[in-house]
């Protein structure tokens, strides 16, 4: 198959399965059981193998192969057939969209099909022949799939509650770390252990053991957000829930923001499984302890979180204070005193211990470099790798926000140093200030000084504020905004869409250009007032004169939906990851060079 068309279909790997929205009526089945029938009544689906030849306009023009159980004739009476009188409405639109898309292409493509319940599963391949036919080719691939299903349930799921096993809770785990370690997020793991309270052994009676653990995995699954939910990518939108051993279970939380959220779900799962449960015999009641890992704190890989988890759980049980406990791991932050905090964040910074990444920005239509945005990184034998906003707010209330961001711009302009002497004639770099920083009187001489200790040209910079630093500013008449620009410094509203700041404020400030906030371009595809709200804020940038950056870009998907709608930059994970600055030069020379 082609680059091109397996990136096709890379976007959509169930192909058509998902978007068929209707399944074969009793009356006509998957292949059009009615044609079929005029010509053979032995013949009752056009299911199983088949190679069929159709033209541009979606008529059978030649039947290759047809399936073992449909005769000569009714290969015949297929001859001049329109493909929707062969398939359901829905499904025969988009099989001609894609016959004809091979022959306008000459690409090979695939996509598979399933009914709504499952019954059949069919696997499709299109391959152009001639300058107005291709080749539709159905496979029968339902025995197939059903033993995949059947092999995979045996060996990811308990038979029992019908929950993942411990080994699928272990593999997501895995996949979801791998995610959110790119996007610096944090995530929690919890193992509970369940025990009779009541001194009923159930466990001795397997049958009721059974019956109370099947009740407590459904209130499990119930009380928490789309637990174990079928068909969802995003790791925000669902939690994983399994059996793990006779008596327990794990949790995976995807998105936490801290370790109180993940001690809020502990508090609200001891709720609802202590609860009684009723049996034939009596009510069952049950005693939960919890242990609870935090992901990055407490592992950065799924075997470790999972052991600290058990090892929280441990405690828990052995323990009369509370029914649930965080790994000892978690408590480092929390314990420090603010004046600790701002001594090991001055050590830091006098020892050189933070870091810089860089994040490119491409233009839409060429993909070319044109700017770089700095990005402070924390030291992780303080911090961890801690969210940046939650750093950057404990950073804010020691003052040490100022002397930081100092530090950002000079390492930021070594690096365009470095990057000319290395061939790069025009590098651009962008730098975000935090309000504290955009306050201060002398922010343009600041600037200037370490410009000019480099010999940068002040139009090679550009910072980025957010809508309430601008608002502030507004009120002012845009004094910094107007100096700052009177150097040739570029303005850039970070995150716009989320703040304060008017319509009003932002028409008549000296901003050059705007960055759509990441939460819009994240769930533009799947969101159509998200999608609307890029395009809204494409269009009323376009009208003001200003450029329009799109962050956090991390499909094909929305880079083509965004560049439809008329952004002029992109940035996000899709383009280039964050990176070193000799990982910028690398990236920068590998464009030259195509």
């Amino acid at each position: 198959m082609s680059k091109r068309s397996a990136d096709h279909w890379n976007e959509d790997p169930k192909g058509i399965t998902r978007e068929s929205t209707g399944s074969p009526s009793r009356d006509r089945n998957l292949f059009g059981a009615d044609v079929v029938r005029s010509a053979d009544s032995e013949c009752r689906s056009f299911t199983g193998h088949s190679v069929l030849m159709v033209s541009g306009d979606g008529l059978v023009v030649e039947v290759l192969q047809a399936p073992d159980h449909c005769d000569d004739t009714v290969s015949e009476a297929l001859i001049g057939i329109p493909v929707d009188e062969l398939w359901p409405g829905d499904v025969a639109e988009r099989l001609l969209i894609q016959v004809r898309r091979a022959i306008r292409t000459r690409q090979v493509s695939s996509t598979e099909y399933t009914t709504n319940n499952e019954s059949s599963h069919h696997d499709f391949v299109f391959i152009p022949q001639g300058r107005d036919r291709a080749l539709l080719v159905s496979r029968d691939i339902s025995e197939r799939k059903t033993a995949f299903s059947r092999i995979e349930k045996l060996a990811y799921r308990d038979d029992t509650t019908k929950l993942p096993n411990r080994q699928y809770l272990i593999e997501e785990l895995e996949r979801c770390i791998s995610i959110l370690k790119l996007k610096e997020g944090r995530a929690a793991v919890l193992c509970l252990d369940v025990i009779s309270a009541d001194g009923q052994n159930s466990s001795s009676n397997s049958r009721l053991h059974d019956a109370i653990f099947v009740e407590l995995a459904s209130r499990l699954t119930h009380e928490l957000r789309g637990a174990n939910a079928d068909g969802v990518d995003d790791y925000e939108r669902y939690t994983v829930a399994a059996r793990i051993e006779y008596s327990q279970f794990g949790v995976i939380l995807p998105v936490i923001n801290s370790g109180s959220d993940a001690e809020g779900v502990a508090k609200r799962l001891i709720e609802i499984l202590q609860q009684p449960v009723r049996t034939p015999s009596h009510d069952a009641r049950m005693r939960v302890r919890i242990g609870i890992a935090l992901f990055p704190q407490d592992g950065v890989d799924a075997g470790t979180l999972f052991s600290n988890a058990i090892a929280a759980m441990d405690d828990a049980r052995n323990s009369a204070a509370s029914p649930y406990k965080l790994h000892s791991g978690t408590v480092r932050l929390r314990a420090l005193q603010r004046r600790d905090l701002e001594l090991e964040l001055r050590t830091a910074l006098d020892n050189d211990e933070f870091d810089v990444e860089y994040l490119p920005v491409v233009a839409a239509d060429s993909r070319k470099v044109i700017s770089v945005e700095a990005l402070l990184r924390w030291p992780k034998n303080v911090f961890g790798p801690q969210s940046i906003q939650k750093v950057i707010s404990i950073a804010e209330n020691t003052g040490l926000i100022l002397p930081i961001g100092d530090w950002v711009l000079q390492k930021g302009c070594e690096a365009i140093v470095r990057w000319r002497a290395n061939g790069w004639t025009n590098p651009r770099l962008s730098v975000n200030l935090s309000v504290q920083e955009f306050s201060r009187s002398d922010l343009a001489a600041r600037i200037l000084e370490a410009l000019g200790k480099h010999s940068i040209d002040p139009r090679c910079l550009d910072v980025e504020i957010t809508e309430y630093t601008l608002f502030r500013d507004a009120m002012k008449g845009y004094s910094m905004c107007s100096e700052l620009k009177a150097l040739g410094i570029g303005i850039i509203v970070d995150d716009y869409g989320t703040g304060a700041c008017s319509l009003a404020h932002v028409a008549r400030s000296p901003v050059d250009a705007i960055k759509i906030d990441n939460s819009f371009v994240a769930n533009a595809m799947a969101d159509i007032s998200d999608r609307a709200a890029c395009a809204a804020i494409t269009a009323m940038a376009r009208s003001l004169n200003m450029k329009i950056i799109a962050e956090g870009v991390e499909t094909k998907a929305q880079a083509d939906m965004l560049v439809e709608q008329g952004c002029h930059a992109l940035q996000g994970f899709f383009i280039c990851k964050p990176t070193s600055s000799d990982g910028v030069q690398q990236f920068v020379a590998k464009e030259v060079a195509t």
